[in-house]
């Protein structure tokens, strides 16, 4: 009887090594680059452009449309992406994913996502110190400057992440679903932070990028690992056909 590949390059596992050294060469890299990035962006923003006033604008023109309903609803939506809600749900999806597939390495691509994401943002918010729009608030802000948003790199960071894990499911139409609401939520949590008085337009924008190259960079680095243990099985001779 054959054994098709399908079958046995499930036995296949990157080990902790090979997990190690793709995520530096793939996620961390990366990271130092988009850090560089952001701090030339951000830092160009508060002195060739001095705040992008144009910015101000946008930002009192959107703070004067707001109603009692859309208060409530962009206060969820921001919410969901507080710190320790995302650090939190990133380690139950994590933990799920786990419990799920049995692959260790797939469950920490969020949890990878989102420290990828912090490691560029706060350092990078506090360097560049641009301060919030000059609208009133309607949360408090936190002790990190405007530019890039953080709740909006960390949902884009969380969500895409899960996108792209979501690609392993089966049912086509569970995974469509999951899929267009995790590419879809985080673009909410921008508009919630703008509306709230939170973000200017750009830190947004820029907070979205940095998210969305987070979440590419674990999951490609995890699935590099990945292939790299299927293709070292097969090295091995370990795909027979008996």
């Amino acid at each position: 009887m054959a054994v098709g590949p399908a079958a046995n390059t499930r036995a296949a596992r990157p080990t902790v090594h090979e997990v190690l050294r793709s995520v530096l060469l793939r996620a961390v890299l990366p990271a130092l680059v988009m850090f560089g990035l952001l701090l030339g962006i951000g830092k160009a923003l508060m002195t060739v452009f001095h705040e992008v006033p144009s910015e101000e604008r946008i930002s009192q023109k959107v703070a004067a449309e707001r109603d009692g309903v859309l208060n409530t609803v962009t206060k969820v939506v921001s919410t969901v992406n507080d710190t320790w809600f995302t650090i939190g749900g990133a380690i139950v999806i994590g933990l799920a994913l786990l419990a799920l597939t049995r692959k260790w390495w797939l469950s920490v691509v969020p949890l990878l996502a989102i420290s990828l994401e912090a490691s560029v943002f706060v350092p990078v918010t506090h360097l560049v110190g641009r301060p919030r729009p000059e609208v009133g608030r309607l949360d408090n802000a936190p002790p990190t400057s405007s530019f890039p948003s953080g709740h909006t790199a960390a949902s884009f960071a969380l969500f895409w992440s899960l996108a792209m894990l979501a690609t392993r499911i089966e049912n086509s139409a569970l995974r469509r679903t999951v899929q267009t609401l995790c590419v879809l939520f985080p673009f909410g949590v921008g508009a919630a932070r703008l509306y709230r008085g939170m973000h200017h337009f750009s830190d947004i924008v820029f907070g979205g990028l940095l998210g969305i190259g987070c979440a590419f960079a674990a999951y490609l680095a995890v699935r590099a690992a990945d292939r790299h243990a299927t293709e070292r099985q097969v090295d091995r001779g370990k795909l027979t056909t008996v």
